[in-house]
């Protein structure tokens, strides 16, 4: 996954995707991490100051091939009013262009050792948190590391042929 969270920075660092932010009136200075809780710890907060993209991961090697599931944490700060009476209801709305904006960047990303991205849920992040934030939620093989189940010889302990005639020596 290191290879993959190098190509993630590498991405979003493009000046032809930095672009597509300042295009729809979004800071392109994204704070790229892994996440490690960032969100819930106040001291935190300054890292939010501009918008964010968190990724953490996990990988199933029982599936064939292993599958990767990344979620992008997409951390907003959401200080506009969305509702139905706000005057100024599409600046409020910029975030969803935010989160348009790194799932376009994201689809694209493959890197040697994860195929590309697609996406399988999205929503809000239903946990208390000190900035608002989307969780995009993507699968991807991977081929970083060898099945530690492919060490093991695939058999039927029944078709064993077991040897009555064991012995044991005692010292």
């Amino acid at each position: 996954m290191n290879t993959f969270y190098k190509k993630l920075i590498a991405e979003f660092g493009k000046q032809e995707n930095k672009d597509k932010f300042t295009a729809i009136g979004i800071a392109p200075n994204l704070y790229i991490d892994i996440y490690a809780g960032q969100d819930q710890f106040e001291e935190n907060f300054e890292l939010f100051s501009q918008p964010a993209l968190l990724a953490d991961w996990d990988i199933d090697y029982k599936s064939q091939p292993p599958t990767a599931t990344v979620t992008l944490y997409c951390c907003y700060e959401q200080l506009r009013d969305t509702s139905n009476i706000s005057l100024n209801r599409d600046l409020g709305l910029k975030f969803l262009d935010f989160i348009a904006t790194i799932d376009a960047i994201a689809s694209t990303i493959e890197s040697e050792t994860t195929g590309k991205l697609e996406i399988v849920s999205e929503g809000f992040n239903k946990m208390d948190s000190i900035v608002d934030i989307y969780l995009l939620t993507y699968e991807c093989s991977f081929k970083g590391r060898k099945n530690p189940l492919d060490k093991y010889q695939a058999g039927d302990y029944d078709k064993l042929d077991l040897n009555k005639n064991l012995t044991y020596e005692f010292d």
